[in-house]
């Protein structure tokens, strides 16, 4: 019976709260976003120059072992 009193009380004598909440929070999930957003430009550039690199090294180094014996 208490619990049920002090319910009524409280969502009766609640006072408006007029706040302004400004730009305080939404800065943070800018940062975030532009954090998600850069380190997924990353990953996905990683993904596809690494291979790249790797078969422009293969290639390079198989075309130096054939000018080496090409020279002899």
């Amino acid at each position: 019976m208490q619990f049920i009193y002090l319910f009524n009380i409280f969502f009766l004598f609640t006072v408006e709260a007029n706040a302004y909440i400004g730009i305080g929070p939404l800065l943070p999930l800018l940062g975030g976003a532009v954090a998600y957003v850069f380190f997924g430009i990353i990953l996905i550039l990683g993904f596809l120059f690494y291979p790249i690199k790797k078969i422009y090294s293969y290639f390079k180094s198989k075309k130096k072992h054939s000018d080496i014996k090409d020279n002899k």
